[in-house]
């Protein structure tokens, strides 16, 4: 049998005003979710959306809740030094007594190249960070820590504030591609897998996480592997008109999910997640272009729309591919009634059946 270890919302700050940020964090909560996370991005495509600093955000919700977990999906260590990073979530996980994740990633050139940051050596970046940030989280006054590296260094140093769980916080790598899910299990506590994997491509992708596993003697079954899920509950076609487009778009920044689905197309680069820029007007329209050509079938098989037992399917097909935790991310013209039918008829049934 499957083991679910939490069923969460990622939470599309994009949706919302800030205010109604913290109003929704409270209730998530209350609804009987177990983790609540939210992106870490400077730039969206939506540029009417007001988008708030994910580890402000969190803050204030870890202050007015006291049971839900808490984590960005994901940040990156360009815009945030890996010192910084160190230092707000171990103030975070003191601050909410141990509620706190941290999800980290390789870096997206939306939120870099427009601030004169460049998105340069990313697999040696998030590596020498996850190294930098772990020796910081066991540093202090009386034990100081030294790196040297290709991207960081470090001479002496040490946080002022140490991490409320031992010994640190689990960190859960955003990785997109083979060498970053290998490098998951070889340093990570987890796997956030993107959103526009199906079960069958989160399958395929878990075997190169299995590969970094092997190298430290780890388990798969010991990892945290979170899918996340794009949801309407209601009439199924009504359902499906909600989510297609953004859906449909996500498949289209993601070459390589779209070749394992037997897509195949000619792919730009420049269009893929962590390549596109926002202001790219050319890439945009490539972009619109290939997520109008892609087949009904194929956006079906990422998102859970219709009944609650439609929903719950879908939901079982990711825990069979191998996903031990299930973050819902709510596309619903009515976020309330979504969230509170998942609570009374899906989190129950599954924690029941898959035993959180």
């Amino acid at each position: 049998m499957v083991e679910l270890k939490e069923f969460g919302v990622h939470m599309l700050t994009t949706r919302h005003k800030v205010l109604k940020l913290l109003e929704y964090g409270v209730k998530l909560e209350g609804w009987g979710f177990d983790h609540l996370k939210v992106g870490d991005h400077t730039l969206t495509m939506n540029a009417q959306a007001e988008y708030p600093n994910a580890h402000t955000l969190l803050s204030a919700i870890g202050a007015l809740t006291r049971k839900i977990k808490l984590s960005t999906a994901v940040t990156d260590p360009y815009r945030r030094h890996p010192v910084e990073i160190a230092q707000a979530i171990a103030t975070l996980d003191r601050l909410t007594k141990g509620r706190v994740a941290l999800g980290i990633g390789a870096g997206e050139v939306m939120n870099l190249e427009p601030f004169g940051i460049s998105w340069k050596k990313p697999y040696t970046t998030l590596k020498e960070a996850i190294e930098v940030i772990k020796l910081l989280w066991r540093s202090s006054p009386d034990n100081p820590v030294s790196f040297q590296g290709k991207r960081f260094s470090l001479d002496g140093a040490y946080l002022q504030i140490s991490c409320y769980q031992k010994p640190h916080p689990p960190i859960y790598i955003g990785a997109l591609g083979p060498k970053t899910r290998e490098l998951t299990g070889e340093v990570a506590d987890g796997w956030i897998a993107v959103a526009s994997e199906a079960p069958s491509t989160l399958k395929e992708h878990l075997k190169d996480v299995k590969r970094g596993l092997a190298k430290r003697g780890g388990k798969l079954e010991d990892l945290y592997v979170s899918a996340t899920i794009y949801t309407e509950i209601g009439d199924y076609e009504e359902a499906y008109d909600a989510v297609k487009t953004t859906a449909s778009w996500l498949l289209a920044m993601s070459g390589d999910i779209l070749e394992l689905m037997g897509h195949k197309i000619e792919y730009p680069e420049e269009i893929s997640t962590q390549r596109l820029r926002v202001d790219d007007h050319e890439s945009i329209r490539k972009l619109r272009e290939i997520a109008d050509g892609i087949p009904r079938r194929l956006i079906e098989q990422i998102v859970a729309i219709g009944s609650p037992d439609q929903c719950i399917d879908r939901l079982e097909e990711f825990l069979k591919a191998g996903a031990n935790s299930l973050i819902i991310c709510s596309l619903s013209r009515d976020d309330d009634k979504l969230y509170q039918t998942y609570s009374e008829k899906i989190i129950p049934y599954m924690k029941e059946t898959y035993g959180v």
